[in-house]
């Protein structure tokens, strides 16, 4: 019976492949224990002398690229009946960062999208590639061009370009393929597919080159992401069904060439942002926040509004008076003499936190924070009254005593909080002296939820440092906690008006456009000069941030806002007939009202056993400590509604010292794992060693 098989896969027959570049066909003979690599040297062989060195084959009945050379036409299924197509792999698109700079990238076609995208941001100097990813235009969005109508009139779509664009369909020199070229031309001779050759004879210039950018210029007015218009929620949910799936190839999704695809953060977990590495990124985080307050995609008050107003102001302030690069180290220090190496050991403490030099381990005991608070519990409605209480932060626990004199009788605390994984989100007024904030502790903590009440701003930023510390799990230091009260006590300084601050000067109130620094909204209600006089005000008290300052600050207090990093789906919960809408957090997924925007639930992660997906009756199910969540995506597909809540348990695993783990992200976000061998394994690999 073996030999038979043997026999029957000896025979040969004819398989069909078109090049659509050119527009022709080629028919070639092959025996199914042929390897595939061998099959692109037959085609390029046939087709004659030109650069073939980029192409490599594609199936598009089975919507997959051939990308395992040396595996046979009979493992992956390919009959007499199959119609490939030999493709390159390498092509033109036109990428529009958060700053509305366009580049025209050449990119990787044939690699998953999670890797594509590391290679952009490689090649634009942007660390963490991880964090980030690729929308469509909205353009590409039927089920937001039908609620919305966004096409406007007169305006020139072209489904293979940007909007009045017209766009070349060869993604290669016809004139090198159809042979009209001088035959003494080097682009006359002919080069073999770089995927049939061995990994050892490929050249760097070839199918593993890096993403190549070249900068166009800065997008018009009409960039989407940078109108400001009034959004409704349905729309904002629309927009969130714009991002690609980061486990499938950009060809696989229908991406065509010239393209205009807009990076931007996807996940709001950011690792590690440091001003003397991280300039660029820092700058794109910068202009996402700046639009995202702008366009009203992330709501805040008035005052915050302001803030946000003044911070902008600041920075372009700064970058119209400075002659020379901005300085990208920021200046944290008193000290002139500090040597970049002694800033490099002071960043690389604070990024270490308790792992000290053990020599220095007596000199640098654990923090912990003692002192009289306010404390209340929730009621059904609202809050009990407040009453006072001692209270001891000690690593990532906060207990408190009924007195200090209990807790210096080594008397056990009235109760226990486990911060690890918590929340804290400010309420504080400046002007009628009020700093307080909420504690959302872990789901699985009976509690809930407490409320901190301070007596002073003073009580309130030492506290707030040492909670955003534990919260994040770490133990308190006297380098990290030091850093988290600064960034306490600046955000604090914002809210703070200075006295007199009215009488600012003639120069900056020239330089103030208000239409360019707060939402329409803000606009209509007030009158532009008092809009300009509140701003003045607020920035009174940022006159020598530095550009970098002023940015790391806008970032921060973006960080602040109560609904940061929350994005939005429209879902209908069980059999309900009601939409709904579920936001998904860094940390948390959250039951919304569609019409009165109030929180009905809230699922952390940390208290997640598990979830899946039934991809036939497109529904997510969430196996939860309290409860069972099960529901379907109206505004989006449902792998990507998947992928945000996998991939931010998967950003929440990683470690600096560790290299990411692709193959666990592809797993939690329920990716294609097919690509991550092949080509995929081997782009993957130069990712992770650079």
């Amino acid at each position: 019976m073996a030999a038979e098989d043997d026999d029957r896969r000896e025979l040969d027959w004819d398989l069909v492949v078109g090049v659509p570049q050119i527009g022709v066909h080629r028919t070639i003979r092959v025996t199914s224990n042929e390897s595939v690599g061998t099959v692109m040297i037959k085609i390029a062989t046939k087709l004659g002398d030109a650069d073939w060195s980029d192409f490599a084959l594609w199936w598009p009945d089975k919507q997959i690229w051939l990308n395992k050379p040396r595996q046979t036409l009979y493992a992956y299924g390919i009959m007499s009946n199959a119609k490939l197509e030999f493709v390159p792999v390498h092509r033109h698109v036109t990428v529009e960062l958060p700053d509305k700079q366009q580049y025209q990238v050449r990119v990787n076609f044939a690699v998953m999208t999670f890797l594509a995208v590391a290679e952009i941001c490689q090649e634009l100097s942007v660390r963490h590639p991880e964090e980030l990813s690729l929308l469509r235009s909205p353009r590409d969005k039927e089920g937001y061009m039908k609620l919305t109508g966004y096409q406007k009139k007169g305006r020139k779509v072209s489904r293979e370009g940007t909007p009045g664009r017209e766009v070349d369909s060869l993604s290669v020199d016809s004139g090198d393929i159809l042979g009209t070229t001088p035959p003494a031309s080097p682009a006359r001779r002919r080069k073999l597919p770089t995927l049939a050759l061995p990994a050892n004879q490929r050249q760097q210039s070839d199918l593993t080159s890096h993403a190549i950018a070249t900068h166009i210029g800065e997008a018009g007015d009409g960039s989407f992401f940078s109108e400001k218009l009034h959004r409704t929620m349905q729309e904002k949910t629309y927009i969130n069904g714009l991002w690609l799936d980061s486990s499938k190839t950009l060809y696989e999704q229908e991406v065509k060439e010239h393209d205009l695809l807009y990076l931007r953060f996807k996940y709001y977990s950011f690792m590690d942002i440091d001003p003397r590495l991280d300039e660029k990124r820092i700058c794109q985080l910068y202009e996402q926040a700046k639009w995202s307050i702008l366009t009203e995609e992330v709501d805040c008050t008035e005052e915050e509004a302001y803030t946000f107003a003044a911070l902008q102001f600041q920075v372009k302030l700064d970058n119209s008076s400075s002659t020379t690069t901005t300085t990208i180290v920021s200046q944290t220090s008193a000290d002139d003499s500090v040597t970049d190496i002694d800033a490099a050991l002071n960043t690389l403490q604070v990024q270490l936190g308790q792992q000290v030099n053990p020599s220095k381990a007596a000199d640098s005991p654990a923090l912990q924070l003692t002192g009289y608070i306010k404390f209340s519990k929730p009621t059904r409605l609202t809050f009990k009254s407040a009453k006072l209480h001692f209270f001891v932060l000690k690593g990532t626990v906060l207990s408190y005593y009924k007195s200090e004199e209990s807790f210096k009788a080594s008397e056990p605390p009235l109760q226990k909080f486990n911060l690890a994984g918590a929340e804290a989100i400010p309420d504080i007024d400046v002007a009628k002296k009020r700093f307080a904030m909420t504690v959302m502790l872990p789901s699985s903590d009976d509690t809930g939820e407490i409320r901190l009440v301070f007596e002073n701003g003073e009580e309130y930023c030492s506290w707030m440092a040492g909670c955003r510390m534990t919260m994040k799990g770490k133990q308190l230091s006297k380098a990290g906690y030091e850093q988290e009260l600064s960034s306490v006590k600046a955000f604090v300084a914002m809210q703070n008006k200075a006295d007199g601050s009215s009488n600012a000067s003639s120069e900056r109130e020239e330089n103030l456009q208000p239409t360019d620094l707060v939402s329409p909204r803000i606009l209509k209600k007030n009158k532009a000069k008092v809009v300009a006089r509140q701003i003045l005000e607020a920035h009174s008290t940022m006159l020598n941030l530095s550009t970098m300052d002023a940015k790391l600050q806008y970032i921060r207090n973006w960080q602040a806002l109560q609904d940061f990093g929350i994005t939005y789906f429209l879902v209908r919960i069980g059999r309900s007939k009601k939409d709904e809408l579920l936001g998904i957090a860094y940390n948390r997924l959250i039951l919304i009202d569609l019409h009165s925007r109030e929180h009905k639930k809230m699922w952390r992660y940390s208290a997640m056993r598990s979830w899946n997906v039934n991809w036939e009756s497109k529904q997510l199910r969430i196996d939860h400590e309290e409860e069972k969540l099960v529901f379907h995506c109206l505004s989006a597909d449902l792998k990507i509604v998947h992928e945000f809540i996998g991939g931010n348990i998967w950003l929440s695993l990683r470690s600096e010292s560790e290299p990411l783990d692709i193959a666990m992200f592809v797993k939690l976000t329920g990716g294609v794992t097919n690509n991550l061998s092949g080509w995929g394994s081997e782009t993957m690999t130069r990712f992770l060693v650079n």
